[in-house]
């Protein structure tokens, strides 16, 4: 898959130049005793691994690290949650925000990408796949004393969080903990950088209340509430952790809240490439996948079409729009069937030897509702 608005083409730093070092983010981080103690002594419940991403949509090497971080996630779904801390701090980054940057200038990260897993393994630079995933099993291996239950729920204008944290019977010490809770917009498309993923939108510092003694055996429950901006697209991800005072994460759990934004309508495209890219030949043609999904209870009858009034294309630059078995031009007509039902189809767009950049703009009707989406393919030789 290709994520993070991934620049192809652009040159990469050379993998023994990012180095395999530990980075000390800050000294009590890396204090917090043996790295990986004998999981028995961790408790009786698998764990959730948090991994944070410090990164920002002017850093060249970020995108590379959103990329490996994707196919990290395709191998070992369910065992990680992705926190995307957006910074403003080497140019302007519109996903950045005061919350975002409050964690990031706690963990004292100063370089971009960096990689953080349970608030206590660091590393500079976009990490080769095979290297987190050593972590990630890593860190799997300890369990974790504690196990959180999180419910999400979607209001008008909040998102509302139920939270059990059980402590493991087996534990033989007292846990200080810090509730924390985040919204994080999973994919969005940028017109400038292409996709995005995983996109804190709220990360509130935490409050007195946050504040938890577990004893072992202990069950609490706990509510939360958080203000929802209609502006945010879906799916949004309910995120819960708890961490102690050195930011070491004892537990993490998370919950999806729905396919499409409120004001999404009968139909989404539901984008699986990026939507800028670039290749190094004159002639090269690019391929960008998306999902046409019903979100009513009865069939739809869509147009697509790629309007070429909408189209600016150098001489001899073509496109398509295809499903996996055909191509049908410029546009095609389709019944979806009801209930959350999809097509997948792809536009692909073809360059030739004239000018170095085209874009094309898809369109789907379905009655008074119309969606588009824009795709963009540059020639960098």
């Amino acid at each position: 898959m290709v994520v993070g608005g991934r620049r192809v083409g652009e040159t990469k730093l050379n993998r023994v130049l990012q180095g395999a070092i530990l980075l000390a983010v800050t000294a009590a981080i890396l204090s917090c005793g043996e790295r990986f103690p004998d999981p028995s002594q961790e408790g009786e419940f698998d764990r959730l691994v948090l991994l944070e991403e410090g990164t920002g949509t002017w850093c060249t090497y970020c995108p590379e690290a959103a990329e490996n971080i994707e196919e990290l996630l395709e191998s070992h779904s369910g065992e990680f949650i992705v926190l995307a801390l957006h910074s403003a701090s080497g140019g302007p980054d519109a996903y950045a925000n005061q919350e975002t940057e409050a964690r990031i200038a706690r963990y004292g990260i100063k370089t971009f990408p960096t990689i953080i897993f349970d608030g206590v393994e660091a590393y500079e630079g976009a990490r080769p796949v095979e290297e987190m995933e050593q972590v990630l099993v890593d860190r799997r291996k300890l369990g974790s004393p504690l196990k959180l239950e999180l419910s999400a729920a979607l209001t008008a204008d909040s998102v509302l969080y139920e939270i059990t944290v059980i402590t493991s019977a087996l534990s033989d010490k007292t846990i200080e903990g810090t509730l924390r809770i985040a919204l994080v917009e999973d994919t969005l498309t940028d017109a400038s950088v292409g996709l995005l993923h995983h996109i804190v939108r709220r990360l509130p510092e935490a409050a007195g209340e946050d504040a938890l003694t577990l004893e072992a055996g202990d069950t609490v429950n706990l509510d939360r509430a958080l203000p929802l901006d209609g502006s945010w697209g879906r799916p949004l991800e309910a995120v819960v952790w708890i961490e102690a005072s050195d930011l070491k994460v004892y537990q993490a759990a998370s919950y999806e809240l729905g396919g499409g934004s409120p004001d999404e309508g009968d139909f989404s495209i539901e984008l699986e490439s990026d939507t800028i890219q670039t290749k190094p030949n004159p002639g090269d043609t690019a391929f960008y996948y998306f999902t046409l999904k019903n979100h009513t209870g009865n069939e739809l009858a869509l147009h697509v079409e790629t309007p070429g009034s909408l189209k600016e294309l150098p001489e001899g630059w073509s496109s398509l729009i295809c499903d996996d078995e055909v191509c049908y031009g410029d546009s095609l007509n389709l019944t979806l069937p009801a209930n959350e039902s999809s097509q997948r189809f792809h536009v692909q767009l073809t360059s030739s030897t004239s000018g170095s950049e085209g874009k094309i703009v898809l369109e789907v009707t379905g009655g008074e509702e119309v969606d588009s989406q824009t795709f963009i393919l540059r020639i960098e030789e």
